[in-house]
């Protein structure tokens, strides 16, 4: 049997010394696996606030433009995550939403910007563990990526992102062992445009990654080889960023999303900030609920209890990234891989510190831990690779095992969710049929009923509100309901209410 090993291995080592073929292959699978679900699983539909947010962004981009003029009637349609003062827009960097436009100007959807992601991620990771690792572990741990993350999860199921900062987060993990060997003004680059699309995309834990990362590199580099190129690429990308927030909250040094927790948020995501910001004032119940009783009750229970909120951390990290075979793989022999594999040292230090720095957030979803990925299939890979040396039997069955039951994983519907956001879907998707078979356009009044779960929010809207076939509002007093009336003469008025046994859509003006 290890003569049958060894071949396999040949054969493997020879096929993968071809680095593009297999950087190629592997975002091909990527790529075409999950084109050829969309006859059984469509293209997602947004549940999730988050999701909604992205999208504003991108219709927003893809309309050619960085942000939108304030509404002059912006109280009715104010909604979680977007700004609606000094401009309306989202709240989160642009990065994942620019990809989302991408996909909706070239293929008219913009979820083919998240397609196109998860192809490109599963070739970054690639990309990354060549650099620590030989080409044929490289390759066994593009297809444990491949597996995990890069076909069929809540990353591409969603609008939320996660390949972008992950992609992102493998160039510079992967720049590390190449800088800090041979050095080249290329892979400086690489790093920089790596951390530059961080900045875009997951700016707190980027910037963690970025500095761990940066600090390993100058201990070894410290010269203009490293320090220029990416001193260069970060001040094109401050300069970037600082033009973006101007647009969007008026201040180069302001972020959209300072500028929303100024606005709605109470409490941090941070464990050491434990002061409670002042309560502001809230136009609307439905936004008191999600930022007073949701938002901040949800941070006071993560740090009345911390320890029991970094074991579901860690379950939950676990079980999107790894699963329970791959896991007992790494803390079996990550000690051996220390002692013996000198290289690896290095990238074991830095995962360590990333996930040490990660604690400081009350919460930890695997989204926010994207750009540190590459670190774990480069820890799977040298676990596997650990056991071929003991025996090349087991690490084969074993290797089988798990890319068997993780393939397995990929097609059970549950793994399309963070959270079970189906029933939502289906009740918006109703009300938008019955909508559409209407003489339109229409003006949706929503009215929220006791027990309204904070999660499912109706109010969201494209770019260009006043040029939407369907515009979502808060109902509010019957003077403000009155002038967002005269507002739109020639829209059907209708009125959503709420309530635990489902929907009710009634009609409350006709055109005039």
């Amino acid at each position: 049997m290890n003569r049958l090993g060894n071949r396999i291995f040949s054969w493997v080592r020879r096929f993968a010394q071809n680095h593009i073929v297999v950087g190629l292959l592997l975002a091909g699978l990527s790529l075409g696996g999950r084109a050829v679900l969309l006859r059984s699983v469509p293209i997602p539909e947004p549940g999730i606030q988050d999701e909604f947010s992205y999208l504003l962004a991108a219709d927003t981009f893809a309309s050619g433009r960085l942000t939108n003029p304030q509404h002059p009637l912006w109280i009715h349609f104010e909604t979680v995550h977007e700004i609606m003062r000094p401009t309306y827009q989202s709240k989160y960097p642009p990065a994942q939403s620019m990809l989302l436009a991408l996909g909706q100007v070239i293929f008219g959807h913009p979820w083919f910007g998240i397609w196109l992601s998860m192809g490109a991620l599963t070739a970054a990771i690639y990309w990354a563990l060549i650099g620590w690792l030989p080409p044929p572990w490289a390759l066994l741990g593009g297809l444990l990526a491949l597996s995990r993350v890069g076909f069929f999860n809540y990353w591409s199921e969603s609008y939320w992102g996660g390949a972008v900062a992950a992609a992102a987060g493998a160039l510079v993990i992967g720049a590390v062992p190449r800088l800090t060997t041979r050095p080249t003004m290329r892979i400086s680059l690489v790093f920089g445009i790596g951390l530059a699309v961080l900045a875009n995309s997951r700016p707190f834990e980027g910037a963690l990654l970025g500095a761990i990362c940066s600090g390993a590199v100058l201990v070894k580099l410290p010269g203009r080889k490293f320090v220029l190129p990416v001193t260069l690429v970060l001040v094109l990308a401050g300069f970037w960023m600082a033009y973006y927030n101007y647009r969007v909250t008026e201040s180069p040094w302001l972020l959209p999303y300072s500028v929303h927790e100024r606005q709605y948020a109470v409490s941090s995501q941070f464990f050491w900030d434990t002061q409670p910001a002042p309560t502001p004032h809230y136009n609307h119940e439905a936004l008191r609920a999600v930022w007073i009783d949701w938002a901040n009750g949800q941070r006071i229970n993560e740090r009345a209890h911390p320890w029991q909120v970094r074991l579901s951390s860690f379950w939950m990290l676990n079980r999107f990234f790894l699963g329970w075979p791959t896991m007992l793989c790494v803390v079996l022999f990550l000690v051996p891989i220390f002692r013996y594999q000198p290289k690896l040292r290095l990238g074991i230090l830095l995962t360590l510190l990333y996930l040490a720095a990660l604690q400081i957030e009350t919460t930890l979803l695997p989204h926010y831990a994207a750009p540190g990925t590459a670190f774990v299939f480069l820890l799977a890979a040298a676990s596997l690779r650990r056991l071929w040396h003991l025996s090349p039997l087991t690490m084969i069955l074993a290797t089988a095992t798990i890319l068997y039951f993780d393939y397995g994983r990929a097609a059970d519907v549950e793994n399309r969710w963070l959270y079970d956001k189906r029933d939502f879907i289906a009740r918006r998707g109703a009300v938008l049929k019955q909508l559409s078979a209407a003489p339109g356009p229409h003006l949706v009044l929503v009215e929220f009923g006791p027990g309204h779960d904070v999660n499912h929010e109706w109010v969201y809207n494209r770019a260009d509100i006043d040029a939407s076939a369907v515009v979502w509002a808060r109902k509010m007093s019957v003077e403000k309901d009155q002038e967002l009336l005269m507002y739109y003469p020639s829209r059907t008025v209708w009125k959503l209410v709420e309530r635990d046994d489902g929907v009710v859509l009634s009609v409350v003006r006709l055109p005039q």
